[in-house]
């Protein structure tokens, strides 16, 4: 069986510098071919920017390895601990804002 091994360091973060988190894109380390693999790692009081998925129709999964966080979807919010995962529709306005500790997240995207 064939496969791909990659570690964090293999990528460079792609969050601006000003931002204290970092976020390692492993699609291209992995050579996947549709799945989009994402470790996030946010310090205490930091957000991602506000965005939706729908030009690529591509769904999304959030699963908190550690610390917790609110998605924000304008109207409503989804509050995950750690060991818990959510699933967002690629038409669904979405914002991560992490709370007053560390967080880190695994973010999995594929299309629909």
């Amino acid at each position: 069986m064939t496969y791909t091994k990659a570690h964090v360091s293999d990528a460079e973060s792609v969050l601006p510098d000003d931002v204290r988190g970092e976020m390692w894109m492993l699609r291209d380390e992995l050579d996947t071919e549709s799945l989009g693999f994402t470790v996030l790692a946010l310090e205490a009081g930091e957000e991602t920017m506000s965005h939706t998925h729908l030009d690529e129709d591509r769904e999304e999964v959030y699963y908190v390895v550690e610390g917790g966080v609110d998605v924000d979807f304008g109207d409503r919010t989804a509050s995950l601990e750690e060991d818990e995962t959510v699933r967002i529709s690629p038409d669904e306005e979405r914002q991560i804002l992490n709370r007053d500790h560390f967080s880190q997240l695994v973010l999995v995207s594929a299309p629909v």
